[in-house]
């Protein structure tokens, strides 16, 4: 190995991190990069099985909500297919660095957190995820982490903004809605299913 060369963590596979050669100066101190892989036409479930819709610039403020939804609905809906963006990361990751873009009618969409003082809420911006992020933290890149050792089917998304505020669902009595929300976790010991996520390229899942 040339001394031109940097081992670049890639991605997590049964729990081994790998790594790849990076060009020196490619990366920037404390950043990410977008990589070739990604994941496409994914569909995102809540622990109830329902399905994750975004709606951007819906009106009523439900920018994303998890609902019931049959195969043929969603062959037809905007918002319920994601494509799942992968990154390298200069730092050792907490887990898999994402990002997540959908397309809502005919118009593309990247999901990003925005802090508004002490409260955290997911938006969906047009545009297309950025190829490079500098700096420690990120409101667009999320660490996939595995919900519980050995756990293939059901994960965490860990926003890169905050430490410890992960993606989550909750009932809302008001809107009568099942909403994407940011939850902070006082401790990531304590088993919450709200943050239960489960994706597949597959239209029919059974949980």
């Amino acid at each position: 190995m040339s001394f031109n060369t940097a081992m670049v963590p890639v991605h997590f596979n049964d729990g081994i991190l790998f790594f790849q050669e990076d060009d020196a100066g490619l990366l920037e101190s404390d950043s990410w990069r977008i990589s070739e892989k990604c994941e496409k036409t994914q569909i995102l479930r809540n622990r109830k099985n329902h399905i994750l819709i975004a709606c951007p610039e819906d009106s009523n403020q439900h920018r994303a909500v998890f609902e019931p939804v049959t195969d043929q609905e969603i062959q037809n809906a905007s918002g319920t297919k994601f494509t799942i963006h992968m990154y390298e990361d200069t730092n050792i990751p907490r887990g898999l660095p994402v990002a997540f873009t959908t397309e809502w009618k005919s118009k593309t969409y990247y999901m990003c957190v925005v802090k508004d003082g002490s409260n955290m809420r997911v938006e969906f911006k047009e545009g297309n995820v950025p190829r490079r992020i500098a700096g420690q933290s990120s409101n667009v890149i999320f660490n996939k982490i595995q919900f519980s050792e050995g756990d293939h089917q059901f994960f965490m998304f860990e926003s890169a903004l905050e430490k410890d505020c992960f993606l989550a669902f909750e009932w809302d009595e008001n809107s009568k809605a099942t909403k994407l929300i940011v939850k902070k976790m006082e401790t990531t010991d304590e088993v919450d299913e709200s943050l239960q996520i489960h994706h597949s390229s597959h239209s029919s899942k059974s949980l």
